[in-house]
């Protein structure tokens, strides 16, 4: 393993250790799971997979329902839904189905397996390879981005939760402020004298409501968003939405600071609290007229839609986003694992479970988009206006229309507040600890500050997401959602997969999972990490160019200086692997360029699992005796090949 470095010498032991990450604070690592009295997630005086300090899960299911509290979030509920509505329904869930079991599932298990068999983050974790250990600052990026948006849906959960109290509820009916004349519902001859009939400016026999608009989607844009008419007019400050984006973040703070959510209790409660929600919704919509027309649109597909690059492209990004895969997170959750842990089993579980949470998601939506089709006499495709506010318009609709109204938007609500403080926790987490790993082998007293740099990170983030506030927030939020987050979680996932794959070798990586799980992977995991996943990411990359659509927010298609925003935060991420590369060869290592590449990509001593009696059965040399050689070598210059 140290071949990499040819004839390098340093003056200390302390600068060999921070320049192939040995120091203390690699090998020892503090987990922002750390046990205290309040926390059982952590078994107690367990031994850790990381040199004593580090801890484990206390037991798999612990594991499995923290990692289904990161996976089935906001994206299954709110996101999922939209996108298949947008994208023909049927076709796109076929098309979600094929790239989950190609494209995501590979990947997550093999973020699952690296995270475990290191015990590491997603930064640390590059030690396999320090050429590209930029993969993991740009899964860092591409979190702290995700955690900017992510919050404001959590806010207009939040807002959503205290107005669903009000009796009658604001988005019922069309004799509010905000109303316009185009406002309809099924009782809106009783409000305003519309009848639920087309308009007769309608340009075609199918168009739409005829000009009208459901009362739940004019609440939606008219009075919670306030909406302007685009990106380029940001329009003035809303403070019940900053308010309620105010709140999220301090709730978020407190889950983190405090450790809530490593308590098995509130995880229990978080993971399944929200089937039992959607399953009311969903009898409660199936027994709405119409109700078999939106399920039909969802399940049976348009094969003539198959042939666009959209549609794949979409499915692409949400079977990605849903499960996390590409943004460094499950590396985070995998690293606490127990060292044998059947991580690849639990990885097929939670997949499992999520397509299970997105399918009931999409049968509930469009069982309510179904009856509202019927009542307006309308074709389905055209009930609502399409977008990330698809959940806050149909959803409403449904519960506005069972028994005790209030407090079922309520629970559903509070239900969405939940799926997305789970993701949310999980992916700052992810953001702090892969920082303050780095930090902490040049400056190991930072552990001591972990409560302010959290406060200050949560302060900081809060500050940046002002802007989404604002009445043209949600264009912002799109823009981010549509392309960081569309695009990047697949660059990175085709970077890992190839970096794992081809220049560490999958020989070497099987022989890793061996040593760890006692098996060597099947042939479906050598198909598609050696071929089948990176050619198809790669396929899906290239057709989003050759026929690339535009990100649009209803009628609304943004300008180029806005598709051009959207295009450098996709390349923010992407740069990351570049810069860190340069640097890498410039500074930290020596001889011709091509010595230099091949030094770089080889693995560092530091390499492989965390404890030394693992390491020695992986056939890794253990680290307290690499330690020990260059605290022998202080002072001096030496051959580290001779060493190693």
């Amino acid at each position: 393993m140290a071949e990499g470095i040819d004839n390098k010498s340093f003056d200390s032991a302390t600068e060999a250790k921070t320049e192939f990450g040995l120091d203390d604070g690699l090998a020892k690592k503090e987990s922002p799971f750390e046990e205290d009295e309040e926390n059982k997630s952590i078994s107690e005086g367990s031994e850790s997979d990381d040199g004593g300090e580090r801890g484990n899960w206390g037991n798999q299911l612990d594991f499995l329902l923290s990692c289904m509290g990161y996976a089935i979030g906001l994206g299954n509920v709110w996101r999922f839904p939209y996108l298949c509505y947008e994208n023909g329904g049927g076709a796109f869930l076929m098309v979600y189905c094929f790239l989950l079991v190609i494209a995501a599932l590979p990947i997550m298990v093999l973020e699952m397996v690296f995270g475990q068999f290191t015990s590491t983050g997603c930064i640390s974790a590059w030690s396999i390879s320090p050429l590209f250990k930029g993969i993991g600052f740009g899964m860092v990026l591409l979190s702290s981005y995700f955690c900017l948006y992510y919050n404001i849906i959590i806010a207009y959960t939040i807002y959503y939760m205290i107005v669903s109290c009000f009796n009658p509820q604001p988005w019922v009916g069309c004799d509010h402020d905000w109303n316009t004349d185009q406002c309809y519902t099924d009782s809106s001859e009783a409000t305003t004298g519309i009848t639920p009939t087309l308009g007769v400016n309608d340009t075609t026999p199918e168009g739409g409501l005829g000009g009208k608009v459901w009362a739940s989607e004019e609440y939606w844009k008219y009075q919670v968003l306030q909406i302007t008419d685009g990106l380029h007019d940001m329009g003035s400050l809303r403070l019940e939405i900053w308010g309620c984006f105010m709140i999220a973040w301090v709730i978020v703070w407190i889950c983190i600071s405090k450790g809530i959510k490593t308590s098995g209790k509130v995880v229990y409660f978080t993971a399944t609290f929200p089937f039992v929600i959607m399953i009311v919704l969903l009898i409660r919509g199936a027994t709405l007229p119409g109700a078999k027309t939106g399920i039909l649109y969802f399940i049976k597909p348009d094969f003539e839609l198959l042939l666009g690059a959209q549609l794949w492209t979409a499915a692409a990004n949400q079977v990605i986003f849903s499960f996390g895969a590409g943004w460094g997170a499950v590396h985070t959750l995998a690293s606490y694992n127990n060292y044998r842990t059947n991580c690849i089993r639990d990885c097929l579980i939670l997949v499992f479970l999520g397509v299970l949470t997105s399918i009931l998601a999409g049968f509930t939506v469009f069982s309510v988009l179904g009856f509202m089709s019927e009542d307006a006499n309308v074709p389905i495709e055209e009930v609502v206006q399409a977008g990330p506010g698809l959940v806050f318009v149909a959803y409403p609709e449904a519960l506005s229309r069972l028994p005790l109204p209030q407090l079922w938007s309520f629970l559903f609500f509070f239900m969405l507040l939940t799926l997305g403080l789970d993701s949310q926790f999980v992916t700052l987490e992810t953001v702090i600890t892969a920082i303050v790993d780095e930090i902490k082998i040049y400056w190991p007293t930072i552990l001591n500050y972990r409560f302010y740099i959290i406060l200050s990170t949560c302060v900081l983030m809060s500050i940046a997401g002002l802007p989404l506030c604002f009445q043209g927030g949600i264009y912002l939020e799109t823009l981010l959602d549509w392309y960081p987050a569309g695009y990047s979680p697949m660059i990175m996932g085709l970077c890992e997969i190839l970096v794992i794959a081809y220049v560490y070798g999958y020989s070497k990586f099987r022989k890793d999972i061996y040593s760890m799980l006692g098996y060597y992977p099947g042939i479906y995991w050598v198909v598609t990490w050696l071929g089948l996943t990176p050619g198809l990411l790669v396929l899906v990359l290239i057709a989003t160019f050759v026929d690339y659509t535009p990100a649009s927010f209803g009628d609304y298609i943004y300008p180029a200086w806005a598709q051009a925003i959207g295009w450098f935060l996709v390349f923010t991420s992407v740069a990351c692997i570049i810069i860190y590369a340069i640097y890498n060869l410039i500074h930290l290592q020596e001889g011709s360029f091509v010595e230099r590449v091949k030094a770089a990509a080889k693995p560092s001593p530091a390499w492989g699992p965390a404890q030394d009696k693992h390491r020695i059965e992986a056939g890794y040399e253990p680290l307290n005796s690499i330690m020990d050689k260059l605290e022998g070598h202080a002072n001096t210059s030496f051959d580290l090949n001779t060493v190693l």
